[in-house]
Protein backbone atom coordinates (compact mmCIF):
# COMPACT_ATOMS: atom_id res chain seq x y z
CA UNK A 1 0.00 0.00 0.00
CA UNK A 2 2.83 2.45 0.90
CA UNK A 3 4.67 1.66 -2.37
CA UNK A 4 1.54 2.43 -4.37
CA UNK A 5 1.03 5.64 -2.40
CA UNK A 6 4.65 6.68 -3.00
CA UNK A 7 4.28 6.04 -6.72
CA UNK A 8 1.13 8.18 -6.87
CA UNK A 9 2.90 10.95 -4.94
CA UNK A 10 5.90 10.74 -7.26
CA UNK A 11 3.68 10.94 -10.34
CA UNK A 12 1.87 13.98 -8.94
CA UNK A 13 5.17 15.72 -8.24
CA UNK A 14 6.45 15.01 -11.77
CA UNK A 15 3.27 16.53 -13.23
CA UNK A 16 3.64 19.54 -10.90
CA UNK A 17 7.23 20.14 -12.01
CA UNK A 18 6.30 19.71 -15.66
CA UNK A 19 3.58 22.35 -15.34
CA UNK A 20 6.11 24.77 -13.82
CA UNK A 21 8.90 24.09 -16.29
CA UNK A 22 6.85 23.97 -19.52
CA UNK A 23 6.41 27.77 -20.02
CA UNK A 24 10.09 28.38 -19.30
CA UNK A 25 11.31 25.60 -21.60
CA UNK A 26 8.95 26.70 -24.35
CA UNK A 27 10.25 30.26 -24.10
CA UNK A 28 13.83 29.01 -24.14
CA UNK A 29 13.21 26.93 -27.27
CA UNK A 30 11.61 29.90 -29.04
CA UNK A 31 14.53 32.15 -28.09
CA UNK A 32 17.02 29.56 -29.34
CA UNK A 33 15.23 29.21 -32.67
CA UNK A 34 15.12 32.99 -33.09
CA UNK A 35 18.81 33.29 -32.31
CA UNK A 36 19.96 30.56 -34.74
CA UNK A 37 19.97 32.68 -37.96
CA UNK A 38 21.94 35.45 -36.25
CA UNK A 39 24.42 32.98 -34.80
CA UNK A 40 25.07 31.43 -38.19
CA UNK A 41 25.90 34.82 -39.69
CA UNK A 42 28.63 35.78 -37.21
CA UNK A 43 31.45 33.42 -36.38
CA UNK A 44 33.95 36.09 -35.43
CA UNK A 45 35.10 36.99 -31.94
CA UNK A 46 33.26 39.91 -30.28
CA UNK A 47 34.92 43.30 -30.54
CA UNK A 48 35.94 45.46 -27.58
CA UNK A 49 32.60 47.28 -27.45
CA UNK A 50 30.62 44.04 -27.57
CA UNK A 51 32.79 42.50 -24.85
CA UNK A 52 32.15 45.56 -22.70
CA UNK A 53 28.41 45.23 -23.25
CA UNK A 54 28.50 41.51 -22.38
CA UNK A 55 30.43 42.27 -19.18
CA UNK A 56 27.89 44.93 -18.19
CA UNK A 57 25.01 42.53 -18.89
CA UNK A 58 26.68 39.80 -16.80
CA UNK A 59 27.13 42.25 -13.90
CA UNK A 60 23.46 43.26 -14.12
CA UNK A 61 22.31 39.63 -14.16
CA UNK A 62 24.51 38.85 -11.16
CA UNK A 63 22.77 41.55 -9.11
CA UNK A 64 19.35 40.33 -10.28
CA UNK A 65 20.06 36.79 -9.07
CA UNK A 66 20.96 38.23 -5.65
CA UNK A 67 17.52 39.87 -5.43
CA UNK A 68 14.81 37.33 -4.44
CA UNK A 69 12.05 39.58 -5.86
CA UNK A 70 13.66 40.68 -9.14
CA UNK A 71 11.66 40.48 -12.38
CA UNK A 72 13.85 37.66 -13.70
CA UNK A 73 12.65 34.16 -14.54
CA UNK A 74 15.20 31.73 -13.17
CA UNK A 75 15.53 27.99 -12.62
CA UNK A 76 18.10 27.21 -9.91
CA UNK A 77 19.43 23.74 -9.15
CA UNK A 78 21.14 23.80 -5.75
CA UNK A 79 23.11 20.78 -4.51
CA UNK A 80 24.05 20.62 -0.83
CA UNK A 81 26.31 18.19 1.01
CA UNK A 82 26.08 18.17 4.83
CA UNK A 83 29.14 16.42 6.31
CA UNK A 84 29.72 14.87 9.71
CA UNK A 85 26.24 13.50 10.45
CA UNK A 86 25.80 11.07 13.35
CA UNK A 87 28.24 8.65 14.94
CA UNK A 88 29.39 7.49 11.50
CA UNK A 89 30.27 11.07 10.44
CA UNK A 90 28.29 10.41 7.25
CA UNK A 91 27.29 12.85 4.52
CA UNK A 92 23.75 13.84 3.62
CA UNK A 93 22.84 15.13 0.16
CA UNK A 94 20.03 17.51 -0.74
CA UNK A 95 19.17 18.77 -4.22
CA UNK A 96 16.81 21.76 -4.23
CA UNK A 97 14.92 22.51 -7.44
CA UNK A 98 13.84 26.17 -7.06
CA UNK A 99 12.03 27.78 -10.02
CA UNK A 100 11.26 31.50 -9.67
CA UNK A 101 8.57 33.03 -11.90
CA UNK A 102 7.63 36.73 -11.59
CA UNK A 103 4.55 38.21 -13.23
CA UNK A 104 2.67 41.49 -12.98
CA UNK A 105 -0.81 41.71 -11.51
CA UNK A 106 -1.05 45.48 -12.00
CA UNK A 107 1.08 48.37 -13.22
CA UNK A 108 2.43 48.89 -9.71
CA UNK A 109 2.66 45.35 -8.29
CA UNK A 110 4.47 42.15 -9.20
CA UNK A 111 3.97 38.67 -7.79
CA UNK A 112 7.07 36.51 -7.54
CA UNK A 113 6.29 32.80 -7.22
CA UNK A 114 9.13 30.83 -5.61
CA UNK A 115 9.01 27.05 -5.22
CA UNK A 116 11.51 24.86 -3.35
CA UNK A 117 11.30 21.13 -4.04
CA UNK A 118 13.90 19.07 -2.14
CA UNK A 119 15.27 15.71 -3.31
CA UNK A 120 17.05 14.16 -0.33
CA UNK A 121 19.45 11.30 0.39
CA UNK A 122 20.04 11.13 4.14
CA UNK A 123 22.19 8.61 6.08
CA UNK A 124 20.89 6.47 8.93
CA UNK A 125 22.69 5.04 11.96
CA UNK A 126 22.56 1.49 10.56
CA UNK A 127 24.43 2.39 7.37
CA UNK A 128 21.35 2.67 5.16
CA UNK A 129 20.06 5.78 3.39
CA UNK A 130 16.66 7.47 3.16
CA UNK A 131 16.03 8.64 -0.40
CA UNK A 132 13.10 10.57 -1.79
CA UNK A 133 11.26 13.84 -2.20
CA UNK A 134 10.71 16.10 0.79
CA UNK A 135 7.94 18.60 1.51
CA UNK A 136 7.56 21.44 -1.01
CA UNK A 137 7.72 25.04 0.23
CA UNK A 138 5.98 27.62 -1.98
CA UNK A 139 6.12 31.40 -1.49
CA UNK A 140 4.28 34.20 -3.30
CA UNK A 141 5.93 37.59 -2.76
CA UNK A 142 3.97 40.76 -3.57
CA UNK A 143 6.47 43.48 -4.47
CA UNK A 144 6.35 46.96 -6.06
CA UNK A 145 7.18 46.81 -9.76
CA UNK A 146 9.29 49.97 -9.35
CA UNK A 147 11.42 49.79 -6.23
CA UNK A 148 13.37 52.56 -4.59
CA UNK A 149 16.54 52.26 -2.56
CA UNK A 150 14.81 49.71 -0.33
CA UNK A 151 13.52 46.65 -2.19
CA UNK A 152 10.93 44.54 -0.42
CA UNK A 153 8.34 41.82 -0.83
CA UNK A 154 5.74 40.25 1.45
CA UNK A 155 3.38 37.35 1.00
CA UNK A 156 2.22 33.92 2.15
CA UNK A 157 4.38 30.82 2.41
CA UNK A 158 2.86 27.33 2.10
CA UNK A 159 4.18 23.98 3.28
CA UNK A 160 2.88 21.14 1.09
CA UNK A 161 3.15 17.55 2.47
CA UNK A 162 4.63 15.95 -0.66
CA UNK A 163 7.34 13.78 0.97
CA UNK A 164 7.59 10.25 -0.42
CA UNK A 165 9.01 8.98 2.89
CA UNK A 166 7.59 9.95 6.28
CA UNK A 167 11.09 10.50 7.66
CA UNK A 168 11.73 13.16 5.00
CA UNK A 169 8.60 15.22 5.66
CA UNK A 170 6.14 16.43 8.25
CA UNK A 171 2.84 14.99 6.91
CA UNK A 172 1.44 18.44 7.68
CA UNK A 173 -0.01 21.28 5.62
CA UNK A 174 1.33 24.62 6.84
CA UNK A 175 0.97 28.34 6.18
CA UNK A 176 2.54 31.54 7.39
CA UNK A 177 4.05 34.91 6.42
CA UNK A 178 7.23 35.58 4.45
CA UNK A 179 9.15 38.86 4.13
CA UNK A 180 12.25 39.90 2.21
CA UNK A 181 14.01 43.28 2.47
CA UNK A 182 17.22 44.31 0.70
CA UNK A 183 19.18 47.18 -0.75
CA UNK A 184 21.72 47.25 -3.60
CA UNK A 185 23.93 50.34 -3.28
CA UNK A 186 26.79 50.37 -5.77
CA UNK A 187 28.50 46.99 -5.91
CA UNK A 188 26.74 45.70 -2.78
CA UNK A 189 23.66 43.59 -2.10
CA UNK A 190 22.59 43.47 1.55
CA UNK A 191 19.35 41.92 2.74
CA UNK A 192 17.32 39.57 4.89
CA UNK A 193 14.72 36.89 4.11
CA UNK A 194 12.33 35.60 6.79
CA UNK A 195 9.45 33.15 6.95
CA UNK A 196 7.43 31.45 9.68
CA UNK A 197 5.31 28.33 9.10
CA UNK A 198 2.64 26.85 11.37
CA UNK A 199 0.82 23.62 10.56
CA UNK A 200 -2.95 23.86 10.17
CA UNK A 201 -3.83 20.25 9.33
CA UNK A 202 -2.27 16.84 8.76
CA UNK A 203 -1.49 13.54 10.44
CA UNK A 204 -2.62 13.53 14.06
CA UNK A 205 0.24 11.31 15.20
CA UNK A 206 2.93 13.74 13.97
CA UNK A 207 4.26 16.81 15.77
CA UNK A 208 2.85 20.19 14.84
CA UNK A 209 4.99 22.37 12.58
CA UNK A 210 6.26 25.59 14.12
CA UNK A 211 9.40 26.56 12.23
CA UNK A 212 11.28 29.78 11.47
CA UNK A 213 13.72 30.54 8.68
CA UNK A 214 16.10 33.54 8.76
CA UNK A 215 18.56 34.28 5.95
CA UNK A 216 20.68 37.43 6.18
CA UNK A 217 22.84 37.75 3.05
CA UNK A 218 25.66 39.97 1.81
CA UNK A 219 27.24 40.10 -1.66
CA UNK A 220 29.92 42.24 -3.26
CA UNK A 221 30.00 42.38 -7.06
CA UNK A 222 33.50 42.52 -8.53
CA UNK A 223 32.33 43.15 -12.09
CA UNK A 224 31.80 41.03 -15.22
CA UNK A 225 29.33 38.81 -13.34
CA UNK A 226 31.78 37.78 -10.60
CA UNK A 227 30.66 38.15 -6.97
CA UNK A 228 31.68 37.08 -3.48
CA UNK A 229 29.47 36.96 -0.42
CA UNK A 230 28.34 35.40 2.80
CA UNK A 231 25.02 34.25 4.22
CA UNK A 232 23.50 32.62 7.27
CA UNK A 233 20.64 30.13 6.83
CA UNK A 234 19.14 29.79 10.30
CA UNK A 235 16.36 27.19 10.65
CA UNK A 236 14.45 27.09 13.92
CA UNK A 237 12.20 24.15 14.84
CA UNK A 238 10.28 25.22 17.94
CA UNK A 239 8.84 21.73 18.48
CA UNK A 240 12.27 20.06 18.68
CA UNK A 241 14.51 19.61 21.71
CA UNK A 242 17.33 21.37 19.85
CA UNK A 243 15.77 24.39 18.20
CA UNK A 244 18.34 25.91 15.85
CA UNK A 245 20.45 24.74 12.92
CA UNK A 246 22.64 27.60 11.67
CA UNK A 247 25.18 27.20 8.84
CA UNK A 248 27.44 30.10 7.84
CA UNK A 249 28.26 29.98 4.12
CA UNK A 250 30.88 31.90 2.15
CA UNK A 251 30.09 32.15 -1.55
CA UNK A 252 31.74 32.78 -4.90
CA UNK A 253 29.58 33.11 -8.02
CA UNK A 254 30.10 33.87 -11.71
CA UNK A 255 27.68 34.52 -14.55
CA UNK A 256 28.71 32.65 -17.71
CA UNK A 257 27.10 31.80 -21.03
CA UNK A 258 26.11 28.28 -22.02
CA UNK A 259 25.50 28.91 -25.71
CA UNK A 260 22.96 31.73 -25.64
CA UNK A 261 21.74 30.95 -22.11
CA UNK A 262 23.16 32.93 -19.15
CA UNK A 263 23.85 30.77 -16.11
CA UNK A 264 25.04 31.86 -12.67
CA UNK A 265 27.36 29.27 -11.14
CA UNK A 266 27.86 29.39 -7.38
CA UNK A 267 30.14 27.55 -4.97
CA UNK A 268 29.61 27.91 -1.21
CA UNK A 269 31.06 26.32 1.90
CA UNK A 270 31.07 26.93 5.62
CA UNK A 271 30.70 25.53 9.13
CA UNK A 272 27.59 24.82 11.16
CA UNK A 273 27.71 27.48 13.86
CA UNK A 274 24.81 25.81 15.70
CA UNK A 275 23.60 22.24 15.10
CA UNK A 276 22.02 19.31 16.97
CA UNK A 277 24.38 16.86 18.69
CA UNK A 278 24.12 14.34 15.84
CA UNK A 279 23.88 17.00 13.14
CA UNK A 280 26.32 17.97 10.42
CA UNK A 281 29.37 20.11 11.18
CA UNK A 282 30.07 21.43 7.68
CA UNK A 283 28.14 22.26 4.49
CA UNK A 284 29.32 22.43 0.89
CA UNK A 285 27.14 23.72 -1.96
CA UNK A 286 27.21 23.93 -5.72
CA UNK A 287 24.43 25.71 -7.59
CA UNK A 288 23.59 26.54 -11.19
CA UNK A 289 20.94 29.20 -11.86
CA UNK A 290 19.58 29.17 -15.41
CA UNK A 291 18.29 32.66 -16.26
CA UNK A 292 15.69 33.75 -18.79
CA UNK A 293 15.91 37.56 -19.13
CA UNK A 294 12.88 39.27 -20.63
Amino acid sequence: MRTSSNRRAGAAIVLFLASLAWPVLAGAQAATQAATPAASQAATDPGPQEREELAAKAAQLAKQTQNPVSSLISVPFQMNWDMGIGDRQATGALLNFQPVVPFGISQSTNVILRVIMPLASQPTNDGQRLNGVGDIVMTAFFSPSKSGRIIWGVGPVLLLPTATNNALGTEKFGVGPSVVVLTQPGHWTIGMLFNQIWSVSGALDRKDVNQTFLQPFLNYNLGKGLAVGAMVEASGNWEADHTWTVPLLFTVSKVAMLGKRPVNFQVAAGPMMIAPDAGANWRFRFAAVFMFPR
